[in-house]
């Protein structure tokens, strides 16, 4: 795990974290020329793995298929904020009746949908396909930790910007 002085997140918090309602991913793939690509996406978490579900269509699911490394960054919008990050790569996974789908797709309210089950119905509809990050190697920092040093914030080594480094 990396180290981020008084404000990195233990496996606790990242497991919370990861946990919390109304966040999305930041998932980065990489294109055929190598450059990288990132993509907002609501995930699923259990406590061990990301799962993202998306169609056989999108650019995500070419992009995975022919290179799995991913980059994979959860944050909040709070002025003061955290954020757990994941560099590993993505296995492609079956999803019987569509489960880890829904489990995901459910997570996230839907304004103004009034018939859900036709919503899922349509969502379903154009196939889904679920990758499964693993988050044993992940990391996080949540600045609401930082008590030593206003330099805390912004620098895990607490030196003042005017000390060499």
């Amino acid at each position: 795990m990396i180290d981020l002085g008084e404000t990195t997140m233990t496996r606790d918090e990242i497991d919370a974290y990861l946990r919390a309602p109304g966040r999305f991913a930041a998932v980065s793939s990489l294109r055929k020329d190598g450059s990288p690509f990132t993509i907002p996406m609501g995930y699923y978490y259990d406590g061990g793995h990301l799962y993202f579900s998306t169609t056989p269509t999108r650019g995500l699911t070419a992009r995975l298929r022919r290179d799995p490394r991913v980059s994979v960054a959860v944050f909040d919008h709070e002025p003061i904020h955290g954020y757990v990050l994941v560099h590993t790569v993505a296995e492609e996974i079956e999803d019987p009746g569509d489960v880890l789908s829904m489990k995901m797709h459910r997570r996230y309210p839907k304004p103004g949908i009034e018939d859900q089950a036709e919503h899922d119905r349509i969502w379903l509809s154009a196939g889904r396909v679920v990758f499964r990050v693993s988050t044993s190697d992940a990391f996080g920092m949540d600045q609401r930790k930082a008590s030593s040093s206003p330099y805390a914030l912004a620098m895990p080594d607490h030196r003042p910007p005017t000390e060499p480094r």
